[in-house]
């Protein structure tokens, strides 16, 4: 075969078939559609005989070939006319001649081998692939079309649809199942009229290639795609917002400092540069160019080859690679590790107001400052140049509104499909506002609308996750309640309103960070309080106030100076040690807990519990941090879902309608989320961190039925102020009255750098563990409630260490004596079990035995007791239940609390068949019944004899 071209499209088409390759006929209409049904040939080569019919004679025709399997392999690669003309096809070329010798000789082949030219300027170059598949149909290079490369077609698809994507191919392949035109194709064969030109080569010079070289052939040309690619927040994280503090992120630090040859060392090695763009190898030399960086002004990696920890062709930042190959993609990790190695400015995040320095006043979030009048547009007429979104919503300038729609003062409306008439889609002008992600990438949007229904505009504004601001429906009942200006006829229009709002608006409304709760934050950070600079915005409407209760007053100073006045008064000590041992829970790894204050006389458990709130909070009566038991159960649970490492507070025990709420927040605490089980209160398990501080007349462990809930319980049953206190316990209420919100986010400071150092969390960890072996007991219930003594042992010691509290640690012995001492309450079992031994000595005479049963002895009064028996020489007394139950209850005692402990101690028998096991069947006076069936170690007793 010869490099020449000839005109006779019967002698091409012998030419082709010669060289193995499917032959189609094609249309003379500029389609460059084939001029006969060819699905059949996809597998089934055309013959000479077929080639004869179609292209004899005048007919006009244009030819080309199938390519994949039935042309033999044969592959091709096309760079559009555009490509060539901005330098793709030199560019490519380069990055080849830098992927080593097997790519570079390749490529020398293909460009030197069958090339043909396309009317628009574009290159044909084929080859063959040897030893694997040939890929279908597959665009390798694009970019986004400029405006003034729009066609009319594509500017009316804009005007329809705004955020469509307009793409120009640069370079595609023709694989399985695809065909291409070849010369001497031309005249009216394309739209242009020009002719497909050989170039170089023929049918005959297609190189021959083993599939991964031609694998690598392919990811080279991949490399010069320009079409912007998503960023996921495991590889690439969204820049988070500016910390209030000025403080710099270790990641941040690290993007703008680290090179990527440091990042990659080991993984690739640069091969070349060209402009600002490089191209990296294997580290070890074998193969060609596998990835990029620096094709534009993120600096992002691309991957394009397998066989790396990287995802091909997805965008990673110098701290997602980072964090990848060296975390296991565990960013927290990767940004300790980093902080440790000196990147990024000290952590200060959720710390806010300077010590001493005044705290500005508690926003009201969600609803801010109505626009005057004037600002708005006047009803029904839209300004000329667009709504004044800044000084409406106090959006950037540069926001407007989307083709087809206008807002006004009425509301939005978009034009009608007719363009006749304008279409209401909502009575108020709404908009988005801001967009948001939470450190778990769920991202929110914060919807704003103009309410008039005081009579008077002001803005609105509430956060809803980016899922319920797509369903329209759903949006309006969430929000409906809170005066959203649409009607549920409207859903669908308000949703495509919102959509289209936002797209035409990327890069122009502020994106921020959002907490949904307080405290620990997935990220590592820490939110104490909505004056952070952070956006919190909590799932439940019933948290707002509580959240909002989370605010500074007073000063750093005048908080220290009022707690002072507990120098002398240990138990509100230690409710504020719980208060700065809350955050530590989690690094520690301890689970939630009680610190229970309890007493009869009236001196200061309140005081005590405000003291301890006033560390994160404003502890007064008008404001929602702290809570009274007189609530529900579901109520409960939202408040505790507030706080991940924050204190909470419930007062007055005494004033619970159901005794059993108590039992079951008590059981449920340590937990750390609520309990799944259908239509209960704690049904959708929430999830918590928190110290909860109780107090009342009556001990917490009272009410509770829960099996061993005195080990996940710390209380006191002195009086926190003592005799004589009174004054001590005036000027601290009214001190953390004034002054509160300081002390948390000062603690926080602290144990943020604490854990920022090499092995700190370890080194905290080791100081827990040896104040848990001090406080370990002789006991069981001592022993279990050592790490809960020694966290608040340590917060307070950590605290007295750097200034925060005005006064030296509690001796060890005080703690020793409120909490680990023996406690009549921890043998709350024991007792119960001697009430019923007690009974038994004085009623032996109601236990049915069958020495009765031969003398024929009736039953007493009251009914038998339960059943004597001696088998294998050991006597059993097997009880009724409800004999037991009235028993215990008339000495304040509840067999649910206790029976569980019974089972542990091995003072009850169980059988696994029953349900539950420790209620065992025995026969007694012709009757069979259920009983509580005591071994030897419970009730010990004499033979049948003795007891008859």
């Amino acid at each position: 075969m010869s490099d020449s071209q000839t005109p006779d499209l019967r002698a091409a088409a012998r030419e082709l078939h010669d060289a193995g390759l499917c032959v189609l006929p094609i249309k003379a209409d500029g389609t460059k559609k084939p001029a006969i049904p060819w699905l059949e040939h996809k597998v089934t080569r055309t013959t000479p005989e077929q080639h004869d019919s179609w292209f004899g004679g005048d007919r006009p025709r244009g030819i080309a070939v199938v390519y994949g399997q039935v042309s033999g392999g044969v592959e091709l690669i096309e760079f559009e006319g555009l490509a060539i003309r901005e330098g793709l096809l030199d560019e490519i070329t380069d990055i080849m001649e830098a992927s080593g010798p097997r790519v570079s000789d390749a490529w020398h082949a293909i460009v030197n081998g069958w090339v043909t030219e396309s009317p628009s300027g574009g290159r044909h170059y084929r080859l063959r692939v040897e030893g694997g598949d040939v890929p279908g149909n597959t665009k390798l290079a694009s970019r986004l079309a400029e405006e003034h490369e729009y066609t009319a077609e594509e500017r009316q698809r804009l005007r329809e649809k705004p955020n469509s994507r307009i793409v120009r191919v640069l370079v595609e392949t023709r694989g399985e199942g695809g065909y291409g035109l070849v010369e001497p194709s031309g005249g009216t064969v394309h739209a242009s009229g020009r002719p497909y030109v050989r170039l170089a080569g023929g049918p005959g010079t297609i190189p021959v290639l083993d599939a991964e070289t031609a694998v690598a052939i392919r990811d080279v040309c991949r490399m010069v795609d320009k079409l912007p690619q998503p960023e996921a927040p495991k590889t690439a994280p969204r820049p988070a917002p500016p910390r209030s503090d000025g403080s710099l992120r270790p990641g941040d630090d690290f993007e703008a400092k680290a090179a990527w040859e440091d990042i990659l060392r080991g993984v690739f090695r640069p091969l070349s540069t060209r402009g600002s763009e490089t191209y990296w190898g294997w580290a070890d030399g074998v193969g060609g160019v596998k990835a990029t960086t620096g094709r534009d002004e993120h600096n992002r990696l691309f991957v394009f080859a397998t066989g790396s920890e990287f995802q091909s062709e997805v965008p990673y930042s110098k701290f997602g690679a980072y964090a990848l190959l060296n975390h296991g993609g565990d960013h927290k990790a990767a940004a300790r590790e980093l902080a440790r190695l000196g990147y990024g400015s000290r952590h200060l995040a959720a710390v806010g107001t300077a010590a001493g320095a005044p705290a500005p006043a508690a926003p009201e979030p969600q609803v801010d400052d109505a626009p005057a009048e004037d600002a708005l547009p006047e009803h029904g007429k839209a300004d000329p140049e667009g709504f004044d979104y800044a000084d409406v919503f106090g959006l950037p300038r540069s926001v407007r509104t989307p083709y087809d729609y206008r807002v006004t003062g009425r509301g939005v409306e978009v034009l009608s499909a007719s363009g006749d008439n304008w279409q209401r889609v909502t009575f108020a002008p709404l908009v988005i506002t801001a967009t948001f992600e939470d450190p778990e990438g769920d991202q929110y949007v914060e919807l704003s609308w103009i309410d008039r229904s005081l009579g008077r505009p002001r803005r609105i504004s509430r956060i809803v996750s980016r899922e319920t601001a797509k369903r329209g429906r759903k949006l309006i009942e969430t929000l409906g309640s809170a005066g959203l200006p649409a009607v549920e006829g409207d859903a669908r229009a308000v949703e495509k309103w919102l959509a289209e709002f936002e797209v035409a608006n990327v890069g122009r409304i502020p994106s921020e960070q959002l907490a949904r709760w307080l405290g620990w934050q997935d990220d590592g950070t820490f939110v104490s309080s909505p004056e952070d600079g952070i956006k919190v915005d909590v799932p439940f409407e019933e948290q707002r106030g509580p959240a909002r209760a989370h605010a500074r007053k007073g000063t750093l100073d005048g908080w220290r100076d009022t707690v002072a006045h507990l120098a002398g008064f240990p138990v509100p000590r230690v409710a504020v040690a719980a208060a700065l041992a809350a955050p530590l829970l989690k690094p520690l790894g301890l689970n939630s807990f009680t610190l229970d204050i309890s007493s009869r006389s009236t001196k200061g458990k309140t005081t005590a519990l405000q003291c301890a709130l006033s560390v994160w909070a404003d502890p007064s009566e008008h404001a929602s941090a702290m809570s009274n038991w007189r609530t529900t159960l579901y109520a409960i649970e939202k408040r505790l879902n507030l706080v991940r490492g924050i204190v909470t507070v419930f007062d007055e025990t005494m004033a619970v309608t159901d005794d059993t709420l108590i039992d079951e927040v008590l059981y449920q605490l340590p937990m750390n989320h609520g309990k799944a089980r259908s239509g209960g209160a704690f049904g959708n398990m929430l999830p918590w961190e928190t110290i909860l501080l109780s107090s009342g007349e009556r001990p917490a462990l009272s009410f509770t039925t829960s099996q061993g809930a005195a080990a996940r319980i710390l209380g006191t049953t002195i009086a926190p102020f003592g005799e004589g206190g009174g004054p001590a316990a005036a000027a601290a209420r009214d001190g953390v009255l004034a002054n509160h919100g300081h002390a948390g986010p000062e603690f926080i400071r602290y144990i943020l750098s604490g854990l920022a150092q090499p092995n700190g969390r370890e080194l905290l960890k080791e100081r827990h563990r040896a104040l848990v072996d001090e406080f370990r007991g002789a006991g069981d219930m001592t022993n279990r409630r050592a790490p809960m003594v020694a966290s608040l042992v340590l917060a307070e010691t950590l605290a007295c260490g750097i200034g925060l509290l005005p006064y030296e640690p509690l001796a060890h012995d005080v703690w020793r004596h409120l909490f680990t001492a023996h406690n009549p309450t921890d043998n709350r079992p024991e007792m119960a079990l001697d009430v019923l031994r007690e009974y038994i000595a004085g009623h032996a005479h109601e236990l049915f035995t069958a020495t009765r049963a031969a003398m024929g002895d009736k039953p007493p009064y009251s009914g038998w007791l339960g059943v004597l028996s001696v088998k294998d020489g050991v006597t059993e007394v097997a009880l009724l239940p409800e004999r037991v139950r009235k028993i215990l209850a008339d000495s304040d005692y509840v067999l649910d609390a206790v029976v569980g402990s019974w089972v542990d101690a091995g003072y009850l028998k169980t059988l696994k068949s029953q349900r539950p096991a420790y209620l065992v069947p025995r026969r007694f006076d012709g009757a069979r019944a259920k009983c509580l069936a005591f071994t030897p170690e419970g009730l010990a007793f004499g033979d049948e004899d003795e007891a008859a």
